[in-house]
């Protein structure tokens, strides 16, 4: 139930059809009034588990066009500190009181991506379209600015290493995430590509650095600022980086050390890779040749090929569904084992899947744009909850609002994991643009501003 607010939940198309006509009392038996209520729970509520109300606690006033992202229990404000200078805050969450307080060279129009790498705190700020203009590194604890670069820094977070690329001529340094202390730096000689192996989070870059399409952007919260966030122990245990390079060469590297441990020419010579991943145990290279474009997997110990197949992607790309390698293809996005090549399962009438920590998102086309159109059963590709209506906030976030047509109440929901079933908490009695969540709270901007936070109570 949703207190204050009207969800519209349809009718009932089609009913069972009656099979015999029995000489029986004309009261619906026991076990059927059982079938339709435990039916209405799945329908209002997505499971019989109670939902975690939320309880509103403070609002902060900030103001116009201040970018924001919530992190775990942490609130962070890029704002005005004076005509010219700006500021970030970290705020502890749900109640709202001011951690601390540091000096911030504005970036660009939002925060873009933050990352946390055990006590290191990394804010990368830029564009609305998700170009990465810098990044500052912070003490998590105390807000001490430790170092910064006028770059996107590629964040590979459990082996406490960030990657820095430039393509000409084509470079790739990795530094430390604790000091900012270069590591090491390597010249390809041709353009490259290049990807964390076997981390839980997809750690990837291209050369030049990617710039998102605007209707991605806009469709996974590009316009209010929502930052995709990521966390990792900071610990700089051993990780590996596997690098393609244009030649058709594929090196494996020890993230710390930059040392080739192994490399292969698999491909042969003259394929252009266009991007990588690590995803479920296998490296998966989408790349291009004069016979066309194709996919290939790659065993990620030997960097020998498991298997081959030529593949026409459209521009969707192709990026990690959970433990599965999806692919944008001409309206439809299909997902494929990477170790063994195979199908999967198919989303049909979709332009991208994204994940939204441990969820699977399908985004295609919506008045205005793109958009989320549904959340999808990560075994079978299946529809869970339809979408539309429903708006995201920040890349990656499980939290969706929707203002029902009429109303100037806004209903706030979450997916549940992994499931993707669709979860209302509450009803706001304002209009809200965007919303992000965190362990303990939720974080909304309103018409006018302000931010609201909600506490979230765990569930038992």
């Amino acid at each position: 139930m949703v207190p204050g607010g009207t969800i519209d939940l349809g009718s009932v198309a089609d009913q069972p059809e009656r099979t015999a006509e029995l000489d029986l009392p004309r009261r619906p038996p026991f076990w059927a009034c059982v079938v339709v209520l435990a039916v209405a729970f799945l329908v209002l509520g997505g499971s019989l588990r109670p939902i975690p109300p939320l309880t509103a606690t403070v609002t902060r006033l900030v103001g116009a066009g201040t970018s924001y992202a919530v992190v775990e229990d942490r609130l962070y404000l890029v704002q005005r500190a004076g005509t010219e200078a700006w500021a970030l805050a970290a705020i502890g969450l749900p109640a709202g009181e001011a951690l601390w307080t540091a000096p911030y060279a504005p970036t660009g129009e939002r925060i873009v991506r933050i990352d946390l790498a055990g006590p290191v705190l990394l804010v990368s700020g830029g564009e609305s379209t998700g170009r990465i203009r810098r990044t500052d590194a912070y003490e998590a604890a105390t807000g001490r600015r430790l170092w910064s670069v006028p770059e996107e820094l590629v964040v590979d977070a459990d082996a406490n290493t960030g990657y820095v690329s430039s393509a000409d001529p084509p470079r790739l340094r990795a530094l430390d995430l604790a000091t900012g202390r270069q590591l090491w730096s390597a010249e390809p000689k041709d353009r490259f590509t290049f990807a964390a192996v076997g981390g839980a989070a997809p750690v990837a870059g291209r050369i030049p650095p990617r710039i998102a399409p605007e209707s991605e952007a806009n469709a996974v919260g590009g316009g209010e600022g929502g930052a995709t966030v990521a966390a990792g122990s900071g610990a700089g245990g051993t990780g590996l980086l596997a690098l393609f390079v244009r030649s058709g060469r594929v090196e494996l590297r020890d993230a710390r050390t930059g040392t080739v441990l192994r490399q292969a020419t698999p491909l042969g010579a003259g394929a252009l890779p266009l991007s990588g991943l690590s995803a479920g145990g296998g490296l998966v290279l989408w790349f291009a040749d004069h016979g066309g474009t194709g996919l290939v997997g790659l065993d990620p110990a030997t960097l020998d090929v498991r298997w081959r197949m030529p593949y026409d992607i459209d521009g969707g790309g192709l990026g990690r569904c959970l433990t599965l390698v999806c692919v944008s293809s001409h309206g439809d996005v299909l997902a494929l084992d990477p170790v063994s090549g195979r199908l999967r399962w198919r989303a049909r009438d979709a332009a991208y899947l994204v994940e939204a920590r441990g969820r699977l998102v399908a985004l295609g086309p919506v008045p205005g744009g793109l958009g989320p159109i549904r959340s999808v059963d990560p075994d079978t590709g299946d529809e869970v909850a339809d979408l539309r209506g429903w708006r995201t906030g920040a890349r990656g976030d499980p939290v969706v609002i929707r203002i029902p047509a009429g109303e100037s109440d806004t209903v706030i929901a979450l997916l549940d994991a992994p499931s993707g079933v669709l979860r209302p908490l509450v009803s706001a009695p304002e209009v809200l643009l965007a919303c992000q969540s965190g362990s303990v709270a939720i974080v909304c901007r309103t018409a006018t501003g302000a931010l609201r936070i909600w506490a979230v109570r765990p569930e038992r």
